[in-house]
């Protein structure tokens, strides 16, 4: 799970155009999200039609920043002169990484950094998201260092140094938030056949509680919409899953704290914002009682809320993205190849 608590508007397929290029560097300035690669392998590589490395994104809520990225260099420099009167958002980064438990099993995560300013003053939220709470003792990722200018001061917010302690040993805020989070697969015991249509691969509850008492925010459950899913399930492969498969995945909100806002800006994050049957969930967050769900089948698929239902652009790639850069995604993907493990290791009747 995290330690802490996007691609144009339209889909996640068509990246706004840099608006300058150098052999080694990229500028962007449009609101918009990025992608560019890196050395790490992506968990989901030979999904859709983003990159088989391109694993590290950029999200540029406005235009009021200039982001220049130098993979030479390993240098990403943000440029903003403004003053805000508010607390904003100025460039959000995200980087995917793996990392090797003290068994030795390599485990995919990322680091989070969001760069936010308010008036004159910079300042980061930077975490983990985790798909297991195996320790990290090493971890291979892009080693960029992260700049900001406003014209009158340099600053230098993230560097390599900043990501080890981040990954091998985390703050005491971050424990604490960490220990402060709370899970619930609801699938623990449960039996099911994975030649049944309606067969659940992941079933995950999220919130936060502590001594014993939890507040739960949400549900994501992924589950088979035909029996012929069957072997793709039992391979363990989240990528041919995705590929060849028939799925629904669907989201349910418990509360209308944190979650509404947050389900707000994964419609701008994952190319959905201009859905028109989300267009409530976009003025006001997915609220308590709600639910929208995603289906998808071999490169096709739709999203339904409130009763209606509508094609949904770039369907792989929208599933690919949420999979590898979201938090509660990335848990799905884990606990999906964690039970095709489980049923791998049942005897044949």
């Amino acid at each position: 799970m995290a330690d802490a608590t996007a691609t144009t508007t339209t889909t996640t397929t068509t990246t706004p155009a840099p608006t300058a290029t150098t052999p080694t560097a990229t500028t962007y300035k449009a609101r918009g999200i990025y992608y560019f690669d890196g050395r790490v392998r992506c968990p989901l590589a030979g999904v859709g039609s983003r990159g088989d490395f391109d694993g590290n994104r950029l999200v540029l809520d406005d235009a009021d920043s200039e982001v220049t990225i130098d993979r030479a260099a390993r240098r990403i420099t943000v440029k903003n002169p403004h003053s805000y009167a508010d607390k904003r958002s100025v460039a959000d980064l995200l980087f995917l990484a793996e990392g090797q438990t003290p068994s030795g099993e390599r485990k995919p995560f990322s680091i989070h950094l969001k760069i936010f300013k308010q008036r004159d003053r910079f300042s980061t939220d930077l975490h983990r998201h985790l798909r297991s709470q195996d320790p990290i003792v090493s971890a291979a990722f892009e080693p960029f260092e992260v700049v900001v200018t406003d014209g009158g001061q340099r600053q230098v917010l993230y560097d390599q140094a900043a990501a080890d302690r981040l990954c091998r040993k985390p703050g005491l805020a971050l424990r604490i938030v960490k220990a402060l989070m709370a899970m619930k697969d609801h699938l623990e015991g449960v039996k099911q056949d994975p030649k049944t249509a309606g067969f659940r691969i992941a079933d995950l509850s999220v919130g936060f509680g502590a001594l014993g008492l939890n507040s739960w925010l949400g549900r994501a459950r992924l589950e088979s919409l035909t029996p012929a899913n069957a072997p793709l399930i039992e391979s363990g492969s989240v990528v041919e899953m995705l590929r060849d498969g028939a799925w629904k995945l669907q989201l349910e909100s418990f509360s209308d704290r944190w979650l509404p806002e947050v389900v707000q800006r994964d419609l701008f994050l994952f190319g959905l914002d201009e859905v028109p049957v989300l267009a409530p969930v976009r003025a006001r967050g997915l609220r308590k009682g709600q639910s929208m769900s995603f289906r998808f089948e071999r490169g096709s698929g739709e999203v339904a809320f409130a009763g209606q239902t509508a094609a949904l652009p770039s369907t792989l790639d929208v599933a690919r993205n949420y999979l590898e850069f979201h938090m509660l995604g990335g848990l799905l993907a884990e606990h999906a190849e964690t039970l095709s493990r489980s049923l791998r290791r049942q005897p044949r009747s």
